[in-house]
């Protein structure tokens, strides 16, 4: 195969690369380097939805794109209990992939600098100086590879591994009678019997909501039963029995203490590849925007992509993997933690701990709320590893 050369290489067209240009292009960083952009989809449906918190006043480079933004947002216990949570002055937002792929695509293509590819990716390394990468049917060299293609990592036994999959559908209906400004951020009103499950309802509009039901376990469902449970849950719990699907989406989402490497030679991995996602929670897209940010900083600053200091830093790695563990040990649910947690903390002290932006007596609040008797040895044992 004849290997051709570019500049800048991205594996992975998904949010996380496509970001990545796009921001780049935006800020003139990239101003002469040839670029290209390969991966398998053509990015023309609405695959994905991606959620996160901000504070008022604060806007994310793409606020444009944001679908909906909810300020009050609603917990309930498996128990039916119900609690308004204190979110401060954060709101949830929404960006629907759809919107993000055109608004991103249609910059990007406006570029002569910038190629696009549509192959499967063989293999991805080093050569000297430049990495390159192969596909089905070519070979590509650049100065730098960033990728986003996430691959199952080769855990240690010590290691922790959940999944968060959902299944996530948009339906029209005339029978939802809540208050579309609430959004039920967690809904355990469902049955736990394959591990962490609960909803997240967020409505689009009177007549439009998008529900989503969602697991942390070490395996996937059948379809069916995805689709069992969220009848169920359409017509016990919102009393919804007359409804059109207008959208369907399914995902799984790493949860996981491995460390993942960041850069390897002139390879970066970004996204999920490069340790974005929380392993807490599986949130992926803020943190991704975050390390964006400093290796756009770093070429500015240095002409290279590299930087030190991570956004997930040790203490809350540590924390996360300790909640892993104890989740993996099953006496102390993942449903009854997130009750006394949210029963005990305002949402806008865990949403600093779930951006990696709380103090430690954040932290320490945060761990008192919860039943210490099934933390301690979870967290002697991370802190020994």
């Amino acid at each position: 195969m004849q290997t051709k050369n570019y500049d800048i290489i991205i594996c992975g067209g998904g949010m996380a690369g496509l970001s990545l240009v796009y921001r780049a292009l935006k800020e003139k960083v990239w101003v002469s380097e040839r670029i290209l952009i390969i991966d398998k989809d053509g990015k023309d449906k609405n695959d994905r939805t991606w959620c996160f918190w901000q504070q008022e006043g604060i806007q994310n480079e793409f606020e444009d794109v944001v679908y909906k933004r909810w300020k009050d947002l609603l917990f309930f216990s498996n128990k039916e209990e119900k609690l308004k949570l204190d979110t401060g002055s954060y709101v949830y937002k929404m960006i629907r992939s759809i919107d993000f792929y055109k608004h991103v695509l249609n910059y990007i293509r406006q570029s002569d600098q910038v190629d696009f590819i549509c192959q499967d990716i063989i293999s991805i390394g080093n050569l000297g100086n430049n990495a390159v990468v192969k596909t089905t049917e070519s070979v590509f060299e650049s100065r730098y590879i960033f990728n986003s293609i996430y691959k199952k990592p080769q855990l240690n036994p010590e290691n922790q591994y959940f999944i968060q999959h959902f299944k996530g559908i948009t339906i029209r209906t005339t029978q939802f009678k809540t208050d579309p400004s609430e959004m039920f951020f967690m809904d355990f009103r469902t049955t736990q019997e394959n591990g962490t499950t609960f909803f997240y309802t967020l409505p689009l509009s009177q007549n439009e909501i998008f529900v989503e039901y969602t697991l942390f376990s070490k395996s996937l469902l059948k379809p069916e039963e995805y689709n069992a449970k969220i009848k169920i849950y359409l017509s016990e719990i919102l009393q919804i029995d007359d409804f059109e699907i207008i959208e369907e989406e399914f995902g799984a989402i790493p949860m996981t203490d491995f460390s993942f490497e960041r850069r390897s030679g002139n390879v970066m991995n970004i996204g999920s590849a490069g340790g974005d996602t929380r392993a807490s929670t599986g949130y992926t897209f803020l943190n991704t925007q975050k390390t964006i940010s400093k290796i756009l900083n770093s070429y500015k600053k240095n002409n290279h992509p590299f930087f030190e200091k991570e956004n997930i830093n040790n203490k809350h790695k540590v924390l996360d993997a300790t909640i892993l563990n104890v989740l993996n040990n099953g006496i102390y649910k993942g449903d009854e933690i997130f009750t006394d947690l949210f029963n005990h903390v305002k949402a806008k002290t865990i949403f600093a701990f779930l951006d990696g932006e709380s103090t430690l007596p954040d932290d320490l609040k945060i761990m008192s709320s919860l039943k210490a008797k099934y933390f301690i040895g979870p967290f002697l044992k991370v802190i020994t590893k």
